[in-house]
């Protein structure tokens, strides 16, 4: 159970870090920002530890999640059933930004972006999990 639970905080501060990757400039930020109209902007420290807080805290729900459909479903900790149920968590995350992105009329590429890092995030983080 120890494991498990360093799995889960491990998979979520990696999916954490994967967000600051690919939302950062040198990947997906310009194209992020122009997609939904929010502009750069400068906040203040408090309200980045509240927003880094509470997604963090979501990443740990997000991480749990998988190690009971991993717990559950797959026989054995295998980085394999960890691949296949973080990428079944990820197709979900993604239909759920599909339909949030066709309800908010979002383009495509914004479509895209999203989907992209929870497919490549929750496949990442099964497989942490799966492995410790």
């Amino acid at each position: 159970m120890g494991m498990q639970i360093i799995g889960i905080i491990v998979a979520a501060v990696l999916m954490f870090i994967l967000g600051g990757i690919w939302y950062s400039p040198g990947l997906f930020a310009h194209a992020w920002s122009r997609e939904t109209g929010i502009t750069e902007h400068k906040p203040t420290p408090k309200s980045m530890l509240r927003f880094s807080a509470v997604l963090l805290v979501l990443l740990l729900v997000s991480a749990a999640i998988l190690a009971c459909i991993l717990a559950s479903w797959l026989p054995g900790h295998h980085w394999r059933h960890g691949l296949a149920v973080g990428f079944l968590g990820g197709v979900l995350a993604a239909a759920v930004v599909g339909m949030n992105t066709l309800f908010e009329r979002k383009s495509p590429k914004l479509f895209l972006i999203n989907a992209g890092y929870y497919l490549v995030g929750f496949c990442l983080m099964g497989v942490i999990v799966a492995l410790l």
